[in-house]
């Protein structure tokens, strides 16, 4: 007996659901053009949750042919893409909430004034953001910044190992295997150890969240909420998936009970491991994640805050971009003064030239 595959093998009676899942995650493909184009809407935050949309829609595709042809279906290649690729989306989208949690966090600590820093914030940098300006009164505070950059450091550093033990499990779906207990006990560790350590990981940037509503006064309540539901959707696909790791099959290609080939089976991997993650993608794609969470353009990409060196620098690039900035303005207010001081010129020109050839004339 080996590991049962999650979603068990495309089978022909599964067509419709497939061909409608590629069609709903490529549906998202524009709107991720959209945000990347929109310059007030486009960041780098969530760029697994842009793999993630290609991925979902390729895969899916290939699994809608499966479902047609048998030597997709029994390919072992194809076999290992799809646990692979099936093991490692959620994860991804769980990278992309690091990043959204490291600005949650790291928002709310800069202060008021010069010393605030608060320019430095990627708030600062995001247009109409759901987070509060500092008021007067609002301290800086540095140390609690820099723990809560050194916290997203190691949660993705987390998140990151996770996907090791996924990725070497999926790649041990292979025939040859079928027969050897110790590969398919050993792959049915590295299922169980990636899938948990990503529950855990998740749970933690909800509390994270949590401890930021109640501990950070400038904490935006909507970003929190957002939040919540994006790490709630994949608890529930991380749930589903240590729920049905233990089941076995004689074959792949066996339909009977717990070798989730069965028809309930095939409903509960699309409802409970497909829908949640789309709907994640759509949460992230169809609402300006970037105003929702202050990203700015990239996120806090800072390991430290800027130095007095760094400080002047920026300020005199930032006036230079202002003054730049007003100037434009001011000639696009205006364009009939600008318009019209190259037909004085010209007039000059002219006047001159008509006082020199009368006075040469006069000579004569």
């Amino acid at each position: 007996m080996f590991p049962a595959p999650i979603g068990g093998i495309p089978l022909p009676s599964e067509f419709a659901g497939s061909l409608i899942f590629a069609i709903l995650y490529g549906l998202l493909i524009p709107v991720l053009v959209y945000r990347l184009w929109d310059r007030r809407s486009r960041t780098i935050v969530f760029f697994g949750t842009i793999l993630a949309v290609f991925e979902r829609t390729i895969v899916l595709s290939l699994r809608t042919v499966a479902t047609q042809r048998d030597d997709w279906r029994f390919s072992d290649g194809f076999l290992k893409y799809n646990q692979i690729t099936l093991g490692l989306g959620f994860v991804s989208i769980g990278n992309d909430l690091v990043g959204l949690v490291r600005c949650l966090l790291v928002n709310p600590t800069y202060g008021y004034g010069d010393g605030g820093r608060y320019d430095e914030s990627p708030a600062a940098a995001t247009k109409d953001s759901s987070f509060q300006a500092p008021r007067v009164g609002d301290v800086d505070r540095p140390a609690e910044r820099q723990r809560c950059r050194q916290f997203s450091f190691w949660m993705l550093m987390f998140f990151l190992s996770s996907n090791i033990p996924g990725s070497v499990a999926g790649g041990m779906f292979q025939r040859k295997y079928f027969e050897n207990e110790q590969k398919a006990h050993l792959m049915m560790n590295l299922r169980y150890a990636s899938s948990a350590v990503a529950l855990f990981l998740i749970s933690v940037l909800m509390a994270a969240a949590a401890w930021s509503r109640k501990y950070q006064p400038r904490a935006s309540h909507k970003a929190i909420h957002r939040l919540f539901v994006l790490g709630t959707l994949l608890i529930i696909v991380a749930l589903y998936r240590l729920s049905v790791m233990h089941h076995t099959t004689p074959a792949f290609e066996s339909t009977l009970a717990g070798t989730l080939n069965s028809p309930g089976a095939k409903a509960s991997f699309y409802i409970l491991h497909l829908l949640p993650e789309w709907l994640c993608l759509v949460i992230l794609m169809c609402f300006n994640t970037r105003k929702t969470f202050g990203t700015g353009p990239v996120g806090d990409r800072r390991g430290r805050d800027d130095t007095p060196e760094q400080i002047l620098k920026r300020k005199a690039q930032k006036a230079k971009r202002d003054a730049k900035k007003a100037n434009r303005e001011n000639r696009n207010a205006d364009p009939e003064r600008h318009s019209d001081s190259i037909p004085l010129r010209n007039i000059a020109t002219s006047s001159l030239l008509i006082d020199t050839r009368l006075t040469g004339s006069g000579s004569r």
